[in-house]
């Protein structure tokens, strides 16, 4: 089974992250799971379990803003024709 996320790419990038969500909330990102895409995040001091898939974009620690699309292996980007999306 092949990583949902680039590894190297979140690595290469100044942590810690903040992600804003959909609907607008912004948390900061304890750690990722690349394989899974599950992701613990800090919402006042506890941890809460989220998917990458809930993440609208993440701002790395110079304040620079990624969309979250650009953290998807190109095999493993959700297929808008598939409901659930397509593992390649």
């Amino acid at each position: 089974m092949s990583d949902l996320l680039r590894m190297e790419y979140i690595n290469s990038l100044p942590q810690p992250f903040i992600a804003r969500f959909c609907g607008g909330d912004r948390w900061p990102v304890y750690d990722i799971d690349v394989e899974t895409g599950l992701m613990r995040i800090d919402v006042v001091g506890k941890l809460q379990v989220k998917h990458f898939s809930d993440v609208v974009e993440l701002h790395d620690a110079d304040g620079t803003i990624h969309d979250a699309d650009d953290f998807y292996n190109e095999d493993d980007l959700p297929n808008p024709s598939n409901e659930g999306g397509a593992r390649g």
